[in-house]
């Protein structure tokens, strides 16, 4: 049985308590980066930017190889098919597995197999033997290793900061993301000419081993869920049972379908944009989605200033309108220089939604099932290729420009018709967790070295520990 206290959630840092603490109140950059103050979270923010890093150059990489390749926009839409569909098919199991093994040995292990499948592609890249069918097949391996790895990562993040910063955590986290797909596809687009698309996946390679390099100095204990355990079939549906028995989760993971659905498949087809709407080949490409990533890490450290908001649902509502309204936009923009800009202000929008969506729910799921339930929720990413298809395809059929309008409108009037129907996500708060000195990785590991009991440990991280 679930001992779970609703409003304390997970934090974590090193061993010692966080050497500053911030008044709830106050503001300001030393608030916005407040959990980077925790050693833990420190390595964690690390190697998430640096395996998103080469995540987002390899993106940038495949998808110009595979319209090289073919000359078809829905030649994108199966690559991304490929990564998509693992994640809708295998993250039950990597959820699963996050709850009952160490997440960080889970972690590196999937991120190994990421290594392997990358580093075979680049050898058929740098010898001219890559075909778009091994391109494909790439992904595919990708996307299971990622289905693996995610779940276990969204379940490590709360046990390394204290409860009262995972907001400020989560923020920072998709911020260094954001900035990865500002720097990773920019860089990537500008050394393609240069140096050649073999030697560029061969520098992403070196990205993810240095993402593995930095989890050993993550803590040894706290990486393993406690709680009642069932058989594996059992463990497999805890997730969704708890999902369905609880009404607003089923509504936050149904609005974080709408943003894989609808709004993530442009991100995928802006290849298209770049060489036939703007007509500027691979340096127009980076620079979409260098403005893409702008507007992602405007929007999260937007939100790192956001955990002492209490209305997480009108917060939802807005950004999610903002999201929409400027994607439309974007498609009818008539020139380069305008396009970039909604696009931008619309990833703020969408970074700030699934922020605090992704909070919420980190905030209220018991620690036993954390692992599974994220798991869903990255099983939303494996809707993508619903969306992505018949955007690809509609693209080739209508053009672009009316392709994402569609779409666009299409997800403003789904997100509209949720809302309105629900008051309870409508008028969503979230009261601001108390604040604080440890984390729950620390305290157990305070635990384990007989330094501290049980109940001194659950005091003083605000929670039960996980162990």
């Amino acid at each position: 049985m679930s001992t779970h206290r609703a409003e304390p959630l997970a934090p974590s840092e090193p061993l010692a308590p966080s050497p500053v603490t911030l008044p709830a109140g106050s503001i300001g950059w030393g608030r916005t980066i407040a959990a980077l103050r925790e050693r833990d979270y420190a390595w964690y923010f690390a190697g998430n930017a640096a395996f998103f890093m080469a995540m987002q150059m390899n993106n940038l990489l495949r998808g110009y190889l595979a319209f090289q390749l073919t000359d078809a926009a829905s030649a994108l839409g199966l690559i991304a098919m490929s990564i998509a569909l693992p994640m809708l098919l295998v993250s039950p199991i990597g959820g699963m597995l996050a709850d009952r093994v160490n997440k960080r040995t889970l972690i590196a292990a999937a991120q190994s197999v990421i290594v392997a499948v990358n580093l075979v592609i680049a050898i058929l890249i740098l010898s001219d033997r890559i075909e778009f069918w091994q391109l494909v097949l790439g992904a595919l391996g990708t996307g299971v290793a990622l289905s693996l790895a995610m779940p276990a990562r969204q379940a490590l993040l709360p046990q390394l900061v204290p409860q009262h910063k995972l907001m400020n955590a989560i923020s920072l986290q998709m911020g260094g993301m954001n900035l990865t797909r500002i720097i990773g596809p920019a860089l990537a687009g500008l050394l393609i000419e240069p140096l050649g698309v073999g030697v560029v996946w061969s520098l992403s390679i070196g990205l993810y081993l240095v993402a593995i390099a930095t989890l050993l100095p993550l803590p040894k204990h706290g990486m393993v869920a406690q709680g009642d355990r069932g058989s594996v079939a059992a463990d497999l549906t805890g997730g969704f049972r708890y999902i369905l028995a609880t009404p607003l989760f089923r509504l936050l993971i149904l609005t974080g379908m709408v943003m894989p659905l609808f709004a993530f498949p442009v991100q995928l087809i802006l290849p298209v944009f770049a060489d036939d709407v703007f007509e500027g080949g691979p340096g127009a490409l980076g620079v979409l989605m260098a403005a893409s990533g702008v507007g992602g890490l405007a929007g999260a450290l937007i939100a790192a200033n956001f955990d002492h908001v209490r209305r997480k649902g009108r917060v939802m509502l807005a950004a999610s309108l903002l999201m929409g309204v400027c994607l439309i936009a974007f498609a009818l923009a008539p020139g380069f220089p305008l396009a970039l800009l909604f696009l931008a202000v619309s990833n703020v929008g969408g970074m700030l939604f699934m922020t605090t969506n992704n909070t919420v729910i980190q905030a209220k799921v018991p620690d036993e099932l954390r692992g599974r339930v994220m798991s869903v929720l990255m099983m939303s990413f494996g809707m993508m290729p619903l969306g992505v298809l018949p955007l690809t395809v509609a693209t080739d059929l209508i053009g672009a420009r009316a392709a994402v309008a569609l779409s666009s409108a299409t997800m403003l009037v789904v997100l509209a018709a949720i809302f309105t129907l629900s008051r309870r996500l409508r008028d969503l708060s979230v009261e601001a967790l108390d604040e604080v000195e440890l984390s729950p990785a620390q305290a157990a590991q305070l635990v384990a070295e007989g330094i501290v009991t049980q109940e001194e440990a659950d005091r003083r991280s605000g929670r039960l520990v996980t162990g």
